[in-house]
């Protein structure tokens, strides 16, 4: 429809240019009109197809020159141009139809100018042509290269999914990141999620492998002197001397062996923590406090908070862990009187300092406190692993808080643990 509308009109102007260019040649010679025809006033229909063209000057209805076959339009006026469709000759023919005053006549001239359809028709085909065939090769050329560009486009993906279907059967366990380059960009965030997964799966790993070789090196003593000593003990040809100092180093073996596996799982729990929920800060040091009086009833502590019930980011049971391995190491080590702050910082977030007035540490041992298994010179002839300090620290990364130990100017030791807030 589109292109039959601009055909018609283009074809329409070109016809009624011609008749005007003939109603222009009209002129009056003793009452009777007379045309003086031009070869350009129909060569303006003049096409590649050779159109048939027909014209006709008709005075009060006498024929003055050209085919008086051609009918007339029943809405022809002056100074105007209509147009119609009629026949010629058997043939399709478009027509165009104006009446012109001359001076010198009474009635107006009519002016007929009728071409064939044969160009208009070639016209409509060349458009139509243009307009669908190569739209329509264009979607066919589209649809061709469909199949190759969605097998490039996953090619990445193949590779991809090859790679980790490689992993899978490897005896050992590969957590390396899966590579992101040439990956879409739509599938770039689902690769770095699973990225993510596999370092959470490597830490967790880690974590096992780690407790599983730490626990059978800190447990192994323990479990060997237990062992001999029942081993001793059942011979039955030991003095009664002999026998209680066995009894006595089986039970301080099995005292160790406790504490020693405590803090290996508080610290495998460290390092496979997430930052996950909040705890009241307050109540867990007081629990910590009372636990570890308990258990050490020469060491006393004093908590004094300033907080006002403030809530840190952190997950309460490790939270109160914390406390509890700080102020077993200020009983352990420093005895007597052990002091606990918890203020409010500018910054919202919460400090707790704990410090006794032990004898401190040296500075070189100071840099090494959170180390695992590490125990410093003041160590000797207690139960810990050196590990309390490296749960500590473990947990406060995961929390991010902030840890930091020193001396204190005159006596003792001073730990500060600086929290998000919740």
């Amino acid at each position: 429809m589109l292109a039959q509308r601009v055909v018609e009109r283009t074809s329409d102007r070109l016809l009624a240019a011609s008749v005007m260019a003939i109603a222009e040649q009209v002129s009056a010679r003793d009452g009777r009109a007379t045309v003086r025809l031009s070869p350009w006033s129909l060569g303006l229909l003049d096409g590649p197809e050779r159109d048939a063209v027909f014209y006709g000057v008709r005075q009060e209805g006498r024929l003055v020159t050209g085919y008086g076959e051609l009918p007339q339009l029943p809405k022809a006026r002056v100074d105007a141009v209509v147009f119609g469709n009629g026949r010629m000759f058997g043939m399709p023919v478009r027509l165009a139809e104006t009446m012109v005053e001359v001076p010198g006549l009474q009635a107006p001239v009519s002016v007929v100018v009728a071409q064939s359809l044969d160009s208009r028709r070639a016209s409509v085909r060349e458009l139509l042509l243009g307009l669908i065939a190569l739209p329509v090769c264009l979607v066919g050329g589209a649809a061709l290269l469909i199949w190759p560009a969605t097998v490039w486009s996953l090619r990445p993906l193949q590779q991809l999914a090859a790679e980790l279907t490689r992993r899978s059967q490897e005896l050992r366990a590969n957590y390396a990141p899966a590579s992101v380059v040439g990956v879409p960009v739509e599938v770039a965030p689902v690769v770095g999620a699973y990225n993510g997964l596999l370092a959470t799966l490597e830490r967790s790993a880690t974590g096992l492998a780690r407790f599983a070789a730490d626990a059978s090196h800190q447990l192994r003593t323990p479990l060997s002197v237990i062992t001999a000593n029942l081993a001793l003990l059942s011979g039955g040809r030991l003095r009664q001397g002999e026998a209680a100092a066995l009894v006595r180093d089986s039970r301080d073996a099995s005292a160790r062996l406790h504490v020693v596996l405590s803090q290996l799982l508080a610290l495998a729990r460290a390092e496979s923590t997430a930052v996950a929920g909040s705890a009241d800060v307050a109540p867990a040091v007081r629990q910590a406090a009372v636990e570890v009086m308990g258990a050490h009833p020469r060491s006393e502590v004093r908590v004094r908070d300033d907080a006002a019930a403030a809530r840190v980011r952190g997950d309460p049971v490790l939270v109160a862990e914390m406390f509890r391995n700080l102020l077993s190491n200020a009983a352990v080590y420093g005895g007597g009187m052990i002091f606990a702050w918890l203020r409010p910082m500018p910054d919202g977030r919460v400090a707790v300092t704990i410090w006794d007035r032990g004898p401190g540490m040296p500075p070189a041992e100071l840099e090494r406190l959170a180390e695992r298994f590490y125990r410093g010179a003041g160590a000797e002839g207690t139960l810990g692993a050196g590990l309390g300090m490296a749960v500590v620290q473990t947990l406060a990364d995961a929390f991010g808080a902030e840890l930091t130990v020193r001396n204190r100017p005159r006596r003792g030791l001073a730990v500060q643990l600086v929290f998000q807030p919740a």
